[in-house]
């Protein structure tokens, strides 16, 4: 018998860790506040040395002695607005803010009987600066944004960074158009941060029930998905969705890159989902046992109406999912000199309900590996002869 980590084990072991601090969240106040922050460079100082801001923003700014801090939008109170705004200040004038990448922390405001998780951001416009005049000693304005998000816990806001991330980014769109954007676009655009960069996995699930099974197996085998009869938002939850549930992150990029070149250059039944109907209707849909195995799990965190426990048990899955990519690959080199090791490949893949998936993944990564590509060659096979997978997988 093989020994690995039960698939029970790894549903129920991460939720219990978790329960502590997402249990309670299931009902977030979801906040923002989104600055514009104005810094005066001296040219040719290639933008290390900086000086004091020549331009300030009423009664609103926080002057630091190289920037200064406008508020133009949020829906906090006054005063938490403040208390959040001297944080942000403080962490622009120790350098603590990156770029497209977001950082996570937990600020006391007058918000909560307790501390709240922020979600905190650099966006910068595709926009150059401008130079004050021509001349070599002249100051250069340069003007970049702060996005903050603000709800829940620390730990829960972790599970969506990715997706917070893409849509921070989102914002550029707006921030390059013209004066008068704020009300039109912009806070609705930060209004709706939880719900299209958070609940989307909540909706999703509620949609799909026992057929996200489907969605799944898209996920891990970069399987096409394409939906029709609804609306955008609809088709943009199942991309986040998709995306969310594949491993990239967790497995090496080249491997990934090389994986979706296959899965592109070999012939594939696109999965179509006909959402017109009270229930979605599948065309090509294709699942497996592992896949299956997990959907109590999803759908026992539904009734919850929590979709940071959602997020975890998607986490708890790609993980386990992971941790058998690397049961076989470990199994493949030993059985590359052993014929026990190869039984035991036989046995692993024909029991762990992924076999499918995890097969197709390992052929792409040891393809310029001559003596693992014969064993692989040889599972495969026997994967057939069993029934295991088809032609058509």
């Amino acid at each position: 018998m093989i020994s690995h980590t039960s698939l029970q084990d790894s549903m129920d072991g991460d939720e219990k860790e978790t329960d502590v601090e997402i249990e309670e969240q299931q009902q977030t106040d979801a906040f923002y506040s989104l600055y514009r922050r104005h810094r005066s460079l001296q040219l040719g100082d290639e933008g290390d040395r900086r000086n004091e801001s020549s331009e300030t923003c009423s009664k609103d700014t926080v002057s630091e002695e190289d920037f200064s801090l406008c508020l133009l939008a949020s829906n906090l109170s006054v005063v938490a607005e403040s208390e959040l705004r001297a944080f942000i200040a403080k962490r622009l004038s120790k350098g603590a803010l990156l770029s497209r990448m977001g950082t996570i922390a937990t600020v006391d405001l007058s918000i909560a009987e307790q501390a709240v998780a922020c979600y905190y951001c650099l966006v910068q416009p595709d926009q150059p600066p401008n130079p004050e005049s021509n001349r070599p000693e002249s100051k250069t304005v340069v003007t970049d944004y702060i996005l903050c998000f603000l709800g829940s816990t620390e730990k829960s806001l972790e599970l969506f960074r990715i997706e917070l991330d893409k849509y921070a980014q989102g914002l550029q769109l707006y921030l390059d158009a013209e004066v008068g954007a704020v009300e039109l676009h912009i806070q609705p655009y930060l209004s709706s941060w939880y719900d299209d960069a958070v609940l989307y996995i909540q909706r999703v699930l509620q949609l799909f029930q026992n057929r996200l099974a489907v969605l799944l197996r898209a996920a891990l085998s970069h399987t096409p998905v394409e939906v029709k009869g609804t609306d955008n938002k609809i088709k943009q939850d199942v991309v986040r969705f998709l995306s969310a549930a594949s491993l990239q992150g967790l497995i090496q990029e080249n491997m990934l890159a090389s994986l979706c070149k296959v899965m592109t250059e070999e012939p594939q039944k696109v999965i179509v989902i006909d959402c017109s109907e009270p229930t979605p209707v599948f065309q090509n849909a294709v699942s497996n046992k592992f896949c299956e195995d997990w959907i109590p799990s999803f759908l026992n965190s539904l009734e919850s109406g929590n979709p940071f426990l959602i997020r975890q048990i998607l986490e708890n899955f790609k993980l386990k999912a992971i941790q058998d990519m690397n049961s076989l690959k470990r199994y493949i080199r030993q059985a590359e000199t052993n014929n026990y090791a190869l039984f035991k490949c036989f046995v692993f893949l024909k029991n762990c309900g992924n076999g499918d998936v995890l097969l197709q993944n390992v052929k792409v990564e040891h393809v310029e590996m001559p003596e693992a590509q014969n064993v692989v060659k040889v599972l495969e096979e026997f994967m057939y002869e069993e029934g295991v997978i088809t032609p058509t997988n």
